[in-house]
């Protein structure tokens, strides 16, 4: 997946801190690889652009990144603790469904089947 960031050192430690990737490649200036054992792999791309990862219907913001993941109430749990903004958190009665944003205005989605 390509992400857009206007802070690539910023995004990268956050991505690190907060989602338990790891850099592949040391950042170059305009882009870095980082990489998970249970998600996907990122490319970090420095960038002017406002443009984020996310869309709405209807109103309503949906995720461009979604994985799923056995450890939802963890995952939650260790975001809201740490000030990341949460956007929805709910069994929507076939998964959990988790919405956040990374510091840049990324949405990401994990979802957790019941």
């Amino acid at each position: 997946m390509q992400i857009p960031v206007g802070d690539l050192d910023a995004a990268v430690a956050w991505y690190e801190k907060y989602l338990g990737f790891t850099t592949a490649a040391q950042p170059d200036g305009r882009h870095a690889f980082l990489h998970s054992e249970d998600g996907p792999f990122l490319m970090l791309w420095q960038t002017d652009d406002p443009g984020r990862a996310s869309f709405t219907v209807a109103g309503e913001a949906f995720p461009v990144l979604l994985y799923r993941t056995t450890q939802i109430h963890q995952l939650h749990d260790r975001l809201a603790s740490s000030g990341v903004r949460i956007t929805t958190y709910q069994d929507d009665g076939h998964h959990w469904v988790l919405k956040f944003l990374d510091p840049e205005g990324n949405m990401w989605g994990a979802l957790q089947d019941n």
